[in-house]
């Protein structure tokens, strides 16, 4: 053994060989973390909650704002979309914005289809029509209801005075008797088409109305009404043109003086409903005609409230679209659109928003005011 003294000497490490490992590492330190704060999440909601209820109030009058339910409501599905792929917390908010805009979107989809075949639909008789009512059926058959006095032409015939011409109530198989004018030397005679759910009807009778009552109480010309029930269609289901057709039928046929009163006064802008309402009921129109009237008596305002000349309304409008206009120039006239006034057998071609062009007419035809 050597004599040295022996020291003692560490390990040394060998090259090459690993070192000493470090902390593990952390298994959350890549994981996605939910996001804090809903704003996000809300503004879906209240933009769903939004969307919905237009929808919803708008599939009630079938209003174009279906449309701005619709747009909102998938507004609400994109923001709600967005905040759940974002793991936005609360979850609760984003997924009531998806559903609320969801259920808006359907429901703007219902009523656009509902409205889309409310407009398309032929019109209906309303419960209680007779079968001469319904749309299609032979003319000739078309008029086995009960008729009102002093419409036996198919229209209200009103003379000097604004009052409708006297007639005995047809039976119930009769077809109108149109009136023969005598163009060599009596008035000039006008024939006046109008729906009163018209809004054009409206137009003209603010228009050029009072040129009418001008030109009948100058002994210049008749006027005959023919009121027409087409745009019960657009009345969701209350048959409106038909029961106010079968009003003014009412007052002609119990208080013939006040016929003129009451069609004016449902075509006033101011009173006319819009389209795609129920309109008025049987007692309001009632009302209104009773105070433009100066006072209906109980036999005109009990006709109104029954609908008595309902089947009647419907029957005649029905035979007027299935014949050509009585004594037109063009033998082939039809009732194509309202209003249609044909004065001397010759529609008036212009906008029924200009009264002076519609003098300018009548003069033509030989009226003169």
């Amino acid at each position: 053994m050597s004599d040295e003294p022996q020291t003692h000497r560490g390990t040394e490490p060998v090259a090459g060989a690993p070192g000493p490992s470090g902390p593990p590492p952390n298994p959350f330190a890549g994981a996605a973390r939910p996001v804090r704060g809903g704003g996000l999440g809300v503004a879906a909601m209240a933009a769903g909650l939004a969307a919905l209820l237009t929808s919803g109030v708008a599939a009630l009058y079938f209003s174009p704002f279906t449309v701005a339910g619709a747009v909102i409501g998938i507004a609400a599905l994109a923001l709600g979309a967005v905040s759940l792929a974002r793991r936005t917390r609360p979850i609760w908010p984003s997924v009531a914005g998806v559903v609320a805009g969801g259920l808006a979107v359907a429901v703007a989809l219902a009523s656009g289809v509902l409205a889309t075949a409310a407009l398309l639909a032929p019109d209906g008789p309303t419960a209680g029509a007779g079968a001469g009512s319904a749309p299609g059926a032979d003319p000739e058959q078309q008029l086995a209801v009960e008729w009102p006095r002093n419409m036996a032409t198919g229209g209200i015939l009103l003379e000097e005075g604004m009052s409708a011409r006297r007639s005995d109530a047809p039976a119930h198989n009769a077809l109108p008797s149109p009136l023969e004018a005598d163009r060599a030397s009596g008035p000039t005679d006008i024939r006046l088409y109008v729906d009163y759910r018209c809004p054009y009807c409206a137009v003209f009778e603010e228009a050029s109305g009072d040129a009418l009552e001008e030109a009948v109480n100058a002994g210049e010309a008749t006027l005959e009404i023919h009121p027409l029930t087409f745009l019960d269609s657009v009345s969701q289901g209350s048959s409106y043109s038909s029961r106010a057709a079968a009003a003014v039928a009412c007052v002609a046929d119990a208080q013939p003086a006040d016929a003129w009163s009451a069609h004016r006064a449902l075509l006033d802008p101011t009173v006319q409903p819009p389209e795609n309402t129920p309109g008025y009921d049987n007692r309001e129109i009632g009302e209104l005609l009773g105070h433009a009237t100066g006072g209906l008596g109980d036999e005109a305002r009990s006709c109104i409230e029954a609908e008595r000349f309902v089947p009647f309304a419907q029957a005649l409008g029905s035979w007027i679209s299935a014949n050509p206009v009585p004594g037109a120039q063009d033998p082939g006239l039809r009732v194509e659109g309202t209003p249609l006034a044909v004065v001397n057998g010759a529609p008036y071609p212009g906008d029924p928003a200009d009264p002076a062009a519609f003098r300018d007419f009548l003069a033509e035809q030989g009226v003169r005011l």
